[in-house]
């Protein structure tokens, strides 16, 4: 036999089904929120953790002089090594199927199987790799448009051009994500790197330390050692690299995303909170005269706040029965995408236990949390006091509210009616616009962040203002790249650089990080560095160097007036540490600045540039590529060999990698904001029902359909208008945080605050059509209660 508790819940689900569906709908939002954004944090952790361990990855990476494989046997036995293994690296330039250049990071490498560290995963094609032949990363050779057993041009450091037969696909974990930076890894026999510029022996160590693979301070001696030896067989060790050990390439990236993942899910919870508590709020409201009934005939405390904790508990299970699988589908959608952007591969469908715990807790635990005060407050009723409650609620003292709406009597009457309704429940109000506020803010918080990375990228152009950049193999007087471009059309102005790569000295004087030295002109106008301590270069300076933020973060050891030894061409030279500016972005060698005529005689190029900048008349993509394409001509004439790449180039690019992220962070925007539209609909539907004596009366002395259809939406629109509002000021310190989480992690420095006035108007476009599509259905319910219907409702 059926008991009378279970028998209330179940005639409560059953008789006012709409009611029901909009509670369960309001909880299932929540859920399916939650279980999106945790299934994803844990899938994308897990996957890509696996994907990095899988291949043995390195712990230090040392480069050096070239060498040959007999090395290798005496670096085995040095103590701490796991596991070694020798490649020569050379970045060249590769043309895509649409004709465009991307740079390619080429290694040799021994037969697949022979590959002990770093190893690489074959896909398709085959698997022998031949001389003459190369793999590509699968996912470059995907953004770049071959397939196996096309040829693929090569562009080398001097200008040549090798032609190459894709033998097949490789997966490498190490290997740059091609849809975010737009440049791949390509792997081809010691033969063929001979002759491609390289070399058949080695330029590089990739080493597996004993021990912890993630602690710096132990691998580092261990690497130091690997070094020492290779220096006594008279290898020049140019750097080791023990950069972020233990993580994966993309770590900065996947942390940002799961930082992101993270907080908005938290703030998911409490919106799923507020929508449970609004709910059951609004359902006692509508149960007062029906708790008074059950406490007429005998019904104690305790059995009435079972009846309604059970049916809040049933409301959760219908929830969870939505959104489970939903969320489910989403989130494997979701990491796949991403997962796949950062080029790893992704695991077969699964549901994290975290995230079904969580979603089960907001469904089980939270509607129960969320209903006990309401259904307290509610059963705690006596019989009269149930009895005696009405929808209109009729005879309470005018609030303030109300005497501002009576002093603005030439406001239409069903205009101040929706108004007063809209603050007769202030509890259901705030909770209502918590909900709304807190998904507007996010919202608009997305915008600003999008804003304030645009911005950081458009000051990090403030170092690449030309138009066109042109970089040659060896070093030229500035003078006859100056007569090889004379009459080319829409050069305005240019200017010659120098920029070569050197070592920083340790203490020690062995040991060394990698820099990039650049030298503009003294009266150069296409640089405007961000300073953060310190100077900028003078036109008297000779031995000082301005240094990014990247080499602070390198050697944190370097102080502003310090001296540094630089080595370059196996020469020392001192420097004194001037300045300190900052650059966002990642960089494989901080930026330094140093005076030209100092650095040239360090190369041994005086009087010589190997970087060209140039000014056009225009400064629009379009004229950019024509000035390119004439330059191109000029130089292949000229017998001058370089590489081409224009200003719009590298902005897109960086936008590229940034409209990613924003991507993300926009639909999980919206996703909150649709967990507030769906507790607007909830709110809205249930004051219909708590009113609905109320529309009876206006229906009775002869209120039409379009009047009682536009005070519902006038009623969601002044919600709606008011979360707008409120939600541009929660904006505020959300914006902040993100900028501060997102700046570090993904552009190495705290981004500046912008507050996006795009995403406010947009936000308030999204707002009024949420409150409108939420007060539809309710509105249209509204009109179709007859009297008779209000008569016998209950």
């Amino acid at each position: 036999m059926i008991p009378a508790t279970l028998k209330k819940i179940l005639a409560d689900l059953w008789v006012n089904k709409a009611r029901s569906v909009l509670v369960v709908l309001s909880i299932a939002v929540g859920i399916f929120a939650v279980g999106v954004i945790a299934s994803s944090f844990g899938i994308v952790k897990k996957d890509m953790g696996a994907d990095y361990q899988s291949v043995n990855p390195h712990t230090a990476a040392i480069y050096t002089s070239d060498f040959d494989d007999s090395l290798l046997a005496s670096l085995r036995q040095v103590p701490g090594v796991e596991a070694i293994e020798a490649r020569y690296n050379l970045w060249v330039k590769i043309t895509g199927a649409d004709g465009k250049d991307y740079e390619i990071n080429l290694n040799s490498i021994e037969p697949l199987s022979a590959i002990q560290v770093d190893q690489l995963q074959f896909q398709a094609g085959d698997s022998t790799l031949e001389d003459g032949e190369i793999y590509l990363e699968r996912q470059g050779a995907a953004g770049l448009g071959v397939k196996i057993g096309d040829p693929v041009n090569l562009t080398l450091d001097d200008g040549t051009t090798r032609t190459l037969t894709v033998a097949g696909t490789v997966h490498d974990v190490m290997s740059n994500p091609f849809g975010f930076t737009s440049k791949t890894s390509g792997y081809v026999t010691p033969a063929t790197m001979g002759e491609l510029g390289g070399s058949a022996l080695n330029n590089a160590i990739l080493l597996v330390t004993t021990g912890s693979h993630t602690d710096a301070a132990l691998i580092r001696p261990i690497a130091d050692r690997v070094a020492e030896a290779m220096v006594v067989q008279g290898i020049t060790v140019y750097n080791i690299n023990i950069t972020n050990p233990g993580q994966h390439p993309a770590q900065s990236i996947i942390d940002t995303v799961l930082l992101l993942m993270g907080a908005l899910c938290v703030l998911v919870i409490f919106l799923s909170a507020f929508l449970v508590t609004n709910t059951i709020s609004a359902l006692m409201g509508q149960q007062v005269r029906q708790i008074g009934v059950m406490k007429a005939v005998g019904a104690t405390l305790g059995q009435v706040v079972a009846i309604y904790l059970g049916l809040a508990l049933a409301f959760g299970l219908l929830a969870l029965l939505v959104a489970v699988p939903l969320a489910a589908l989403a989130s494997y959608g979701l990491t796949r995408w991403l997962i796949g952007m950062l080029n790893a591969t992704p695991s077969g469908f699964a549901i994290p236990a975290p995230s079904l715990v969580l979603q089960f807790f907001i469904g089980l635990a939270v509607p129960l949390l969320g209903a006990f005060i309401p259904v307290i407050g509610g059963a705690r009723r006596t019989v009269r006091q149930a009895m005696t409650s009405y929808g209109l609620e009729a005879g309470t003292k005018a609030s303030v509210f109300d005497r501002l709406l009576e002093a603005l009597p030439w406001l239409p009457r069903p205009l101040m009616l929706s108004l007063r309704n809209t603050f007769r429940r202030k509890a259901r109000l705030v909770l209502t616009l918590a909900t709304l506020i807190l998904g507007g803010a996010i919202f608009i918080a997305m915008f600003g962040v999008r804003e304030s990375l645009y911005a950081e990228i458009d000051r990090t152009q403030g170092y690449y203002q030309a138009d066109v950049n042109v970089d040659f193999t060896q070093s030229y007087p500035v003078e006859e790249l100056q007569a090889a471009l004379d009459g080319v059309p829409g050069v305005v102005a240019l200017e010659g650089w120098s920029a070569f790569r050197a070592n920083v000295l340790h203490a020690n004087g062995e040991t060394s990080d990698q820099i990039m030295m650049i030298a503009p002109p003294v009266d150069t106008q296409l640089i405007d560095p961000v300073l953060t301590e310190g100077r900028w270069l003078l036109p008297t300076d000779t031995n000082a160097i301005v240094v990014s933020n990247h080499f602070a973060d390198l050697r944190p050891d370097v102080r502003l007036g310090d001296t540094i030894l630089v080595r370059l061409n196996d020469q020392d030279t001192p420097f004194q540490v001037v300045g300190f500016f900052r650059i966002a972005g990642t960089f494989p060698s901080p930026f330094t600045y140093v005076p030209q005529t100092t650095l040239n005689e360090m190369a041994g190029t005086p009087g010589q540039v190997n970087r060209l900048n140039v000014i056009t008349d225009q400064h629009d993509q379009v004229r950019q590529e024509e000035v390119l394409e004439a330059l191109k001509a000029r130089f292949l004439a000229a017998g001058f060999e370089a590489s081409l790449e224009t200003g719009a180039e590298i902005i897109n690019q960086q936008h590229s990698e940034i409209d990613i992220l924003i991507t993300l962070l926009l639909a999980m925007g919206l996703l909150i904001a649709t967990v507030g539209g769906l507790g607007l609909m909830g709110t809205m539907g249930m004051n219909i029902l708590e009113r609905t004596r109320e529309i009876g009366v206006l229906r009775s002395i002869g209120a039409e359909n379009r009047i009682i259809f536009g005070m519902v939406v006038a009623e969601g629109a002044l919600i709606g208008l008011i979360s707008w509002a409120l939600s541009a000021l929660v904006a505020i310190p959300i914006n902040q945080f993100l900028d501060q989480a997102l700046g570090e992690r993904l552009m190495t420095i705290p981004i500046m605050y912008i507050f996006s006035y795009q995403g406010l108007w947009v936000w308030l476009v999204v707002a009024l059509l949420l409150a409108a599509l939420a007060s539809l259905l309710p509105a249209r319910n509204a009109v179709r209660l007859t009297v008779r219907d209000v008569l016998a409702y209950e």
